[in-house]
């Protein structure tokens, strides 16, 4: 009787599980949990501010999903659209707005701030709205100008 795994068949098995394997591993170093199921959400920055693709999405402080891919809006030259992929249990409601904060190391995170309607979700693909988070530095620069005209007339009082 013929032995079904020849070496012939054996060498073939093991080059298919080796290129699944490098496979499974190139996308774990990427940041990608291929088991998980994930859904797909679009983000609209004016700037993006140094962020980078496998970067950590976060709401409420808890990590829930991944940047995926980041793209220029060539048809109206002054957006980039970020897609970021959540958790398949992640719900996003209506009204949510994305808010890209940066660290004092210099590192760029994603914040989803929740919409205020927990009932109404959007839809997978669909858009939403970001902007850059007003930090402690941000809001100190907007009174600048505030101080430099109180400035003079401290002296006279």
């Amino acid at each position: 009787m013929k032995n079904i795994f020849s070496r012939e068949v054996k060498i073939a098995l093991t080059a298919i599980s080796a290129v699944v394997l490098l496979y499974l591993l190139i996308s774990f170093m990427k940041g990608v949990n291929v088991f998980k199921a994930t859904n797909t959400y679009y983000v609209e920055f004016a700037d993006i501010h140094g962020l980078a693709v496998s970067n950590a999405v976060y709401a409420g402080g808890y990590p829930v999903g991944i940047v995926r891919t980041i793209e220029y809006d060539y048809s109206r030259k002054d957006r980039v659209i970020v897609g970021i992929e959540l958790d398949k249990e992640m719900q996003v409601p209506v009204g949510t707005k994305a808010e890209l904060e940066s660290s004092l190391m210099g590192g760029i995170t994603m914040h989803l701030m929740l919409g205020p309607n927990p009932t109404k979700h959007i839809s997978r693909g669909d858009t939403i709205r970001g902007e850059m988070h007003q930090g402690a530095l941000a809001q100190a620069e907007a009174l600048i100008p505030t101080v430099a005209n109180i400035a003079p007339k401290l002296d006279t009082i």
